[in-house]
């Protein structure tokens, strides 16, 4: 789903450029490929990597490389955070500027900064996709709802996307163990979030995709753009959110409008 997004973003917003992909090279990497591929995108320059191999200090360099050398203007990574910060390293230090499109996985702002926090700058100016309002979308009233909670819980801690993640994943299944009902079984669960779990409060932006042939939750992205602190904010101001399947089904403009905040949180 992410990756045929991905695909209608770039075919729309940078048509007639060089267009290059990073992709890790094992079940992860392909289903991108297969997204892409099923959202007709091709690539100029198609650059995989075995996983654990972004490690090493010559592949980085080596991915720059083969980007100079194809005069990539647009470079698709789909791969986890240490290959980004590879490529985005290793691109600041040859001075080679593409314009960077990065999967979820490897935006994730969080675990860059976890990992070493003078790699987060780097994210500037790159594209990245989310199904969460921004956590510093003060705005929206679950953003404000769970950054209550968690000051009042976890004061000294910081609140991002991670916190977002965790937060609503708790609102959900809460949730489901109520529509579960007092004789909790794992089958019983399980039935009620395949009845009634389209219809559950949800922070995400897109609609929840729980039915009884599938167990998707968010069912697409909104597009933004990361400042130089790492933050995610949306282009133009806006929520821009678009939806699909994993199937072959089209890549739409969302209509879809969240149910309202339940009383109290819950």
């Amino acid at each position: 789903m992410e990756a045929k997004i991905m695909a209608k973003y770039v075919k729309e917003t940078y048509a007639g450029k060089k267009i290059a992909i990073i992709y890790q090279d094992d079940d992860f990497g392909r289903d991108a490929l297969a997204g892409f591929k099923t959202a007709g995108l091709t690539f100029d320059t198609y650059i995989p990597y075995a996983s654990g191999s972004q490690a090493l200090p010559a592949t980085g360099a080596g991915w720059i490389s083969k980007l100079k050398t194809a005069g990539a203007e647009v470079t698709v990574l789909f791969g986890v955070t240490s290959a980004s910060t590879a490529a985005l390293a290793n691109a600041y230090g040859a001075g080679f500027k593409t314009q960077w499109v990065l999967g979820s996985v490897g935006g994730d702002a969080t675990t860059i900064a976890a990992t070493n926090k003078a790699y987060v700058p780097l994210l500037y100016g790159a594209k990245g996709f989310s199904f969460a309002p921004a956590p510093t979308d003060t705005t929206d009233e679950y953003i404000k709802l769970f950054q209550s909670i968690y000051a009042a819980a976890q004061p000294t801690q910081t609140f991002d996307n991670n916190v977002v993640a965790g937060m609503s994943n708790a609102f959900l299944a809460v949730q489901a163990l109520k529509a579960a009902g007092a004789n909790l079984t794992r089958a019983g669960l399980i039935k009620a979030i395949e009845t009634k779990g389209s219809t559950f409060a949800s922070p995400f932006l897109t609609p929840l995709g729980y039915s009884s042939t599938s167990h998707v939750g968010a069912t697409g992205y909104w597009v933004g753009t990361y400042g130089p602190t790492g933050a995610l904010t949306p282009d133009g101001g806006k929520y821009t959110v678009y939806t699909t399947d994993s199937g072959t089904g089209p890549v739409v403009l969302s209509t879809y409008t969240r149910p309202a905040m339940p009383a109290k949180g819950l």
